[in-house]
């Protein structure tokens, strides 16, 4: 089990989708505690992207690694002891660096279950989990997905701001549907071109699994999704087997393959664009040299 990044809790974690996490993992989770620094992300307020700075909170002493103890520990056969953040509610907020009046907060849980068990002590499973934040996640993603306005028909824009906004009231498996429609859409985009070619088999294409439809259209898909066709397995996965947080815990994760999917098309647009307009240039430029 990993646990995600400060920013995937910050940004990308949907709410009250928990995350357990045991022994020393709970250095990862004090890092999201207790994250410093500055982060990218997208201001509702500013309305485009900008820098946040966060205003820590103190660490406690009793909740700064120290690595040097830790690996002569190791070295001895000793068991470290790791800290225990009480159960209780953390906030982390930051302060857009362009309007200093422009903020992020987030309030985060910890929580603890007593399993019952013969073994002395007790098993204790620990998480955590987002249970509050502003803007709200769909505030914070909706605005951001309009990029992909040139990209995505209006039928698909409006399927992954579903799914967004699906995510951001804990329904899982509903985001994951829309989520899982906007992927096979990109696959059969691709069809639609490959199959005009002479030499294209569309026998053996309608046998194929996803994956190897996948790969027979790799000269015309983007290429992070031609290197990551078990996208589409964890999606189809999700709708009959995950449990509603399974899918909420997945959905960032997932989101972030469709969206880069949508950049690399972005970037063959405007790159498209400015050869067009540099031949435009040159055209006029070799024309008004010869007269």
């Amino acid at each position: 089990m990993t646990i995600p990044k400060p920013l995937e809790f910050l940004l990308g974690l949907p709410l009250y989708a928990p995350v357990a996490y045991e022994g020393e993992q709970v250095w990862d989770v004090l890092e999201v505690l207790y994250f410093s620094g500055t982060y990218d992300s997208f201001c509702v307020k500013c309305k485009r992207e900008s820098t946040f700075k966060v205003s820590a909170p103190h660490r406690p002493d009793e909740y700064k690694r120290n690595y040097v103890r830790e690996k002569w520990e190791r070295q001895h056969g000793v068991d470290s002891e790791h800290p225990l953040p009480p159960s209780a509610v953390y906030s982390v907020g930051a302060n857009c660096t362009r309007h200093e009046s422009h903020r992020q907060d987030f309030l985060f849980f910890i929580d603890y279950q007593i399993i019952p068990s013969d073994s002395d002590p007790p098993i204790v499973k620990w998480s955590i989990q987002k249970i509050g934040q502003q803007p709200s996640y769909g505030d914070l993603h909706l605005l951001q997905v309009k990029k992909y306005t040139h990209v995505l028909s209006k039928a698909q824009l409006g399927e992954l701001t579903r799914a967004i906004g699906l995510a951001s009231h804990d329904v899982g498996v509903g985001a994951y549907v829309y989520l899982r429609r906007i992927f096979e859409n990109l696959v059969e985009e691709a069809h639609v071109v490959a199959k005009e070619a002479s030499s294209w088999d569309e026998d053996s294409y309608s046998r194929c699994r996803m994956g190897e439809k996948i790969s027979m259209l790799k000269a015309h898909l983007p290429t992070f999704l031609v290197e990551h066709p078990g996208m589409y397995s964890l999606l189809s996965k999700g709708i009959h087997e995950l449990s509603e947080d399974e899918c909420l815990k997945h959905f960032a994760t997932l989101r972030l393959g469709i969206e880069l999917i949508l950049d690399e098309r972005l970037e063959a647009r405007e790159r498209a664009n400015k050869i067009a307009a540099a031949k435009a240039a040159i055209q006029k430029a070799v024309g008004d040299a010869g007269a």
